[in-house]
């Protein structure tokens, strides 16, 4: 598959931040032992009114996921590599083969459905935002709704109860400087540059609150500066991550609440496309010729959520100015980074 062209050094470019193989046998040991906790969230999912745990194809499942995860503690090796990407990667190849394609195709539904009541009160408040507030009124909108991530055991609770609160979560983002705060450096260019960003490429994470309330602000604010964005999304499902065929209908649905993106879609200056990836993580070399075709031209990128930006990417360089923004969800990822569950990390990498 292709590699993104936006790499600054894509002979020396490694996906994730950690190598399980090499990075001691604790780091191991964490990861594999979050995924065998992982199961039980997944059980607890429901297709059609029913739960996996009470599917016919489950105790199959659950005994074949636990052997492949046992056996990679006995030999971790066994797949060639291991990292986070390759676990996820294995958990996913473990539901499809027992027939779960989208166990949390019900939850993305009806937490799309939930946000999308919220947003045209949201985007009207957001457009009464003074103008020196509106970066950071953005971004900690982006760092609410990244909250929605249904592979974090530490947010997980909240959305199986259907009790996500936007607005409260936004309230409870930490105040600044966060950890990694680069928001004034990018308030600063996104708003006196003498043009404005000619073209986006905008790697999107996860549905619900993160697309609908998170996401799209921010993108309706490039495009009224007169930035073209595209939107990559997954190729898969994985996790509750936003698939781009789901991600069409949804933008259809939000056309009818404003008129910019209405008007931008029309106009083909906000667009989406499969990315390739079938992970919560991505690996910049495994790309759609599609979303490599959309980084032609483009001067911006933006990489969001933990997946995407921190557990993969982070150390990865690139020819365009670029923004790594996530909620840190994981404790292993904060000790990684030197940061606290729950820090905002807002990292601007500009090329000048």
């Amino acid at each position: 598959m292709p590699t993104l062209p936006l790499l600054a050094d894509p002979a020396a470019y490694r996906p994730c931040i950690q190598n399980l193989l090499t990075d001691g046998d604790s780091a191991r040991d964490y990861w594999l032992t979050l995924f065998e906790h992982h199961v039980e969230t997944l059980a607890k999912l429901t297709i059609c009114g029913q739960s996996l745990l009470e599917t016919a194809e489950w105790p199959a499942f659950h005994a074949d996921y636990r052997a492949g995860l046992t056996a990679l503690r006995k030999q971790p090796d066994l797949r060639g590599r291991l990292t986070v990407l390759e676990l996820t990667k294995y958990r996913d190849e473990k539901l499809h083969s027992h027939g779960y394609v989208d166990p949390f195709f019900d939850l993305k539904t009806r937490e799309n459905a939930l946000a999308l009541r919220q947003l045209p009160s949201l985007l009207a408040e957001l457009d009464a935002v003074p103008p020196e507030q509106v970066s950071e009124t953005l971004a900690r909108g982006l760092f609410a709704g990244n909250l929605f991530d249904m592979g974090s055991k530490a947010v997980v609770s909240e959305f199986e109860a259907g009790t996500f609160d936007f607005l409260a979560a936004r309230s409870r983002v930490r105040g600044r400087p966060w950890p990694v705060d680069d928001l004034d450096t990018w308030t600063r260019g996104v708003t006196r540059r003498h043009a404005p960003y000619r073209h986006c490429l905008f790697f999107v994470d996860n549905a619900g609150p993160d697309i609908v309330l998170g996401v799209i602000p921010f993108v309706r604010d490039l495009l009224q500066r007169g930035t073209r964005v595209a939107l990559a999304a997954n190729s898969a499902p994985a996790l509750n991550d936003i698939t781009a065929v789901e991600l069409l209908p949804l933008l259809q649905a939000i056309c009818g609440m404003d008129a910019a993106i209405e008007r931008a879609i029309q106009d083909s200056r906000l667009v989406v496309v499969p990315s390739g990836c079938k992970s919560p993580l991505i690996d910049l070399t495994e790309l759609t010729p599609e979303c490599c075709e959309a980084a032609r031209g483009c001067d911006l990128l933006v990489l969001e959520g933990m997946g995407r930006a921190i557990e993969s990417n982070y150390d990865a360089r690139f020819t365009v100015d670029t923004l790594k923004i996530a909620l840190i969800k994981d404790r292993m990822v904060a000790d990684i980074l030197g940061v606290s569950l729950f820090d905002p990390i807002w990292k601007f990498e500009p090329t000048a």
